[in-house]
């Protein structure tokens, strides 16, 4: 029978025993929470370990343990499925509650307030300061490491954080204030009271640090220059279940110490603060639409309303004036090609006009020369004649041979070249045509020249001296023109040496390289006499039309000739001479270096 009533109880024995076996397995399931990481791991273990030990205590059945990660690693550890809940800031958690469709189930209280203050050495003091500078934060996504300040920047001006660098310091959040102290930024957003604990636990090394841009109000006696938003929640993960939820958010709502904490509260304030910043769930990732666009740059779109009607104003206006200003350029346009027109005639009488003086001087100058070239052609006329009356009476005698012949014919041939020689050169000179330039040799030109001026020279009993250099380089110009103004110098030279003593009348003409400080280098021809010379006033009135020192003279041959030595960009002048008496006239004109 006993041995019955033991068969009879085994299956109940049996069923004790595996429940105790089974009873330390069930208490050992570990449940992970995940911790927001900011000031370093040990901070966060230490910071919550009391909800941990709590949690612990009222749920033996399972063990929490505390797991700190950053931002992106609570979100990566989450969407794996690797955690059963989460205790982050409020700003993360409305990013997780959207990604990853966790729920709180409690809030902390009387815990760190959640705001934002900025620091720096002293040298800033209004939010607006911060253009311009760097900023230190622990990351862009940081709800109190940033958006919070980032909020208040936006309301002060829309466009201040483009215009701050941020310089991103990654967890610990110290590391944004030690960046300020290493030189590394200008300043740094660190959480409410952290600037107060940093430097209770080093003030020799936080102590530069001021708070900047706070607000009146504090938040348990610590500086913060951000509204104080609700407290940090504790959210469960998608995968954990509502009944195992229900007794953690039990548990915390019973804690008499540690971390307090009580009902979840209301996040609003911090959707309103992602709302207005575009982050979190209201990031826009997919098209927007047209209302949502004119409700953000509504102000924008006005701006550029009110700029294209003023643009189309003014172009209007502009329009307009261009028409009457196209108007009044065609009306100038026709008269000035009417000007231009009736200028051209002028100046084509002006140079016809001119061409006469030209042709009337060479005339005088030759009436001037007539006797002097008279007797020039007189000469090789009476040789002509000579010979040939010789040779006939040495044929009528009979006393003629061919060699004598053909020695008279030479002779009677070379008197006739001669003059006819002569003969060319005053036909070249008076008569009138066209200005022709070409490229010419002003030496040469001036010893061609002198054939013409020899006969008067000699008549009066000059002697004239030439220093041509040699290799000179070649001149653009009119020959006879040129040749016009070398007689004209030449003339006047004689005219004024007419009361000088026989053995003082010279004539020097000298052709060289010259550089004026004006015009650059060129050739200079100057004619010098040793006649009466020229006073102050003769030298100022030098070669005006009209203006003449002779009895008789009319004053146009000196302007002719500067005419003429202007047309060829050149330059007349007459200057008195360093020794004895006289005058040096010199005549600059431009050269053409030859190829």
């Amino acid at each position: 029978m006993a041995k019955l009533l033991w068969i009879l109880r085994l299956p109940a024995v049996l069923a004790v025993l595996t429940l105790a076996l089974l009873r330390p397995a069930i208490a050992s399931e570990e449940l992970r929470i995940g911790v927001l990481d900011f000031a370093g791991e040990l901070h966060s273990i230490t910071h919550w370990q009391a909800t941990a030990d709590a949690l612990n205590a009222a749920l033996p059945e399972y063990r929490f343990s505390l797991v700190p990660l950053d931002l992106s690693g609570l979100e990566r550890e989450l969407a794996a499925g690797h955690l059963d809940f989460v205790i982050t800031n409020p700003g993360d958690y409305v990013t997780l509650e959207y990604r990853e469709h966790i729920s709180r189930i409690a809030t902390v209280e009387e815990d760190t307030p959640v705001a934002s203050t900025l620091v720096a050495k002293g040298d800033l003091t209004t939010l607006e300061d911060l253009a311009g500078k760097r900023l230190a934060v622990v990351s862009p996504d940081a709800f109190g490491g940033f958006q919070a300040v980032w909020a208040e920047m936006h309301q002060v001006d829309p466009g201040l954080k483009d215009r701050v660098q941020l310089v991103v310091t990654g967890t610990p959040m110290h590391k944004a204030a030690e960046a300020v102290l290493d030189g590394r930024a200008d300043a740094a957003v660190l959480r409410a009271c952290m600037l107060e604990e940093l430097q209770a636990a080093d003030p020799e090394r936080f102590a530069p640090l001021q708070a900047f841009a706070t607000r009146p109000e504090k938040a348990r006696g610590c500086a913060v220059s951000s509204p104080v938003y609700p407290g940090w929640p504790f959210a469960k993960a998608q995968g954990t279940s509502p009944a195992l939820a229900k007794k953690v958010a039990i548990a915390l709502l019973g804690m008499q110490a540690g971390n307090y904490w009580t009902v979840p509260l209301d996040y609003q304030p911090v959707h309103d603060v992602m709302r207005e910043l575009r982050v979190g769930p209201y990031r826009r990732t997919g098209p927007v639409a047209i209302s949502e666009v004119i409700h953000d740059y509504r102000d924008w779109l006005i701006a550029l309303a009110i700029a294209l009607i003023f643009w189309a104003i003014y172009s209007v206006r502009i329009e307009t004036l261009v028409r009457r200003r196209t108007q009044a350029l065609n009306a100038a346009n026709a008269g000035l090609k009417r000007e231009m027109a009736e200028r051209r005639r002028a100046e084509e009488a002006d140079r016809q006009h001119r061409r006469e003086l030209e042709h009337v001087a060479r005339l005088s100058i030759l009436g001037e020369m007539a006797s002097s070239i008279a007797h020039e052609l007189n000469q090789p006329l009476a040789a002509i004649s000579g010979f040939a009356q010789g040779s006939l009476l040495r044929l009528q005698a009979g006393n003629c041979t061919p060699a004598d012949m053909e020695r008279a014919s030479e002779e009677i041939s070379q008197q006739a070249e001669r003059a006819a020689t002569v003969i060319k050169r005053i036909r070249a000179f008076v008569r009138k045509r066209d200005s022709r330039r070409t490229m010419v040799d002003l030496a040469a030109l001036t010893e061609e020249a002198a054939a013409l001026f020899a006969a008067p020279t000699k008549r009066a009993g000059i002697v004239t001296r030439m220093d041509l250099q040699a290799g000179l380089p070649m001149v653009s110009a009119d020959a006879v023109q040129i040749q016009q103004v070398v007689l004209n110098l030449v003339q006047n030279a004689v005219e004024a040496m007419g009361e000088t003593a026989p053995e003082d009348r010279i004539i020097e003409i000298r052709v060289a390289r010259e550089f004026d400080p004006v015009l650059g280098t060129g050739l200079c021809l100057s004619v010098r006499d040793y006649g009466t010379g020229l006073g102050p006033e003769g030298l100022a009135h030098f070669a005006e039309a009209f203006y003449t020192t002779k009895s008789e003279g009319l004053g146009l041959g000196l302007s002719l000739s500067r005419s003429i030595v202007e047309a060829h960009g050149g330059r007349l002048r007459a200057e008195m001479p360093t020794e004895g008496a006289g005058l040096r006239v010199k005549v600059w004109l431009p050269v053409k270096e030859k190829e």
